[in-house]
Parts: structure tokens; C-alpha cells; sequence
């Protein structure tokens, strides 16, 4: 919705290591999630690829992610570390059904070291593209 709303293009952050749905299963304590979770020296989530296509010429970068456990899901580390935020304003926001956002935006903020961040915004997994637009009004985003 933030994508179409403000017709920038998107680049999808893709593990190497796909997470499938047994592997995101909170529930299962034996889960790829629990493990990493339980064990941070394996949150180090190699990506496809942390490159975008004319990231010099972007002024403003949308970060959203899901939330695990207070924090951004930790395949974005990756994409934020490997990335110079000089320049941009930078906007990050969750998606939770029930989890709050946390301190996920500073966090990454302080990963990043570079970079003009805002503060993040938590969405429902069912909210509205009425919800979303009023908020990129607040942004200045028409």
C-alpha cells in the first residue's frame, strides 16, 4: 500500500535460506525462529542480495518488516548493515497481528549509523489502506 501510494519502487530483502512456514512457526519451540531466537549468533540471515538499483538517487526509503519478539524480523539486519543511509530520511514500520513495535526502528537506526530515521509505525496485519494514507499524509507524502 505505502508502495502504490507513493509510486516508489520496492525491493524485496529474500534469505538465501527461504523461511517456510513450519520454519516461522513461533509455536514450535524446535522452529527455525525459536532457534534463532533463542540463540543469537544464528540471526546472521544471509540475503540474496542488499543491493538496490539507484540507491545513490533515493532521498527516502521505507524500511517494513515484520515483528519478532519486540524487534525487526532479523533478515533485515542484513539489508541495514550492508547499506549506507547517508542522505536519506528513512522510514520504518511493522507489521504485527498482535505484537507491539518495540524498539525495533532505534535499534535499526543505531545498526545503521547513517541516516535521517524517523519515527517507526506498527500496522495491523488487517489494517486499511485509509489508515496507511492518512499516515503518509502525516508524513507530507500526498
Amino acid at each position: 500500500m505505502i508502495a502504490t501510494s507513493t509510486n516508489a519502487d520496492t525491493f524485496k530483502l529474500e534469505p538465501k535460506d527461504v523461511y517456510t512456514d513450519e520454519n516461522l512457526d513461533w509455536s514450535n519451540s524446535d522452529s527455525r525462529v525459536n532457534k534463532e531466537h533463542d540463540d543469537e549468533s544464528q540471526r546472521n540471515i544471509e540475503l540474496v542480495s542488499t543491493t538496490v538499483k539507484d540507491w545513490d538517487s533515493d532521498d527516502t526509503v521505507f524500511i517494513g518488516y515484520p515483528i519478532w519478539w519486540g524487534i525487526a524480523a532479523w533478515p533485515v539486519n542484513g539489508f541495514v548493515e550492508k547499506n549506507d543511509f547517508s542522505g536519506k530520511k528513512v522510514i520504518p514500520f511493522c507489521t504485527s497481528s498482535s505484537s507491539g513495535i518495540g524498539d525495533s526502528g532505534n535499534l535499526l537506526s543505531k545498526m545503521a549509523g547513517t541516516g535521517d530515521w524517523k519515527e517507526d509505525q506498527r500496522f495491523s496485519s488487517s489494517d486499511t489502506k485509509s489508515n496507511v494514507e492518512s499516515w503518509l499524509k502525516e508524513l507530507g507524502f500526498n
